[in-house]
């Protein structure tokens, strides 16, 4: 089931709307006591309302092809056991910087 996206109107001369004029310029997060939006333009009257965020964009999957053949059995003479421990073993030594948390 897809979700509806609801749509809002602003008043032009509010906060919100000033606000808002700044993702015209470039998208920004906002934080609401620990949750994250994005906020980014769709699109305006006349304008096209491509995202410039899209994943997709430029996809082209005969070169995804070619390079997983490419980098099929890369990894085969790894030591997979080996390779397991130094991750167990870095998380018990505690891998990140002493300033993150």
């Amino acid at each position: 089931m897809a979700l509806e996206t609801k749509k809002i109107a602003v008043a032009p001369d509010s906060e919100v709307a000033r606000v808002l004029e700044e993702a015209a310029k470039a998208p920004f997060l906002v934080d609401v006591n620990g949750s994250i939006y994005r906020v980014y333009q769709v699109g305006r009257p006349g304008a096209s309302t491509k995202r410039t965020d899209d994943i997709w964009d430029g996809y082209d999957a005969e070169k995804v092809r070619q390079a997983v053949a490419e980098t099929a059995g890369s990894w085969a003479d790894l030591d997979t056991d080996a390779l397991i421990a130094e991750i167990y073993q870095a998380r018990e030594d505690g891998s990140r910087p002493a300033d993150r948390p």
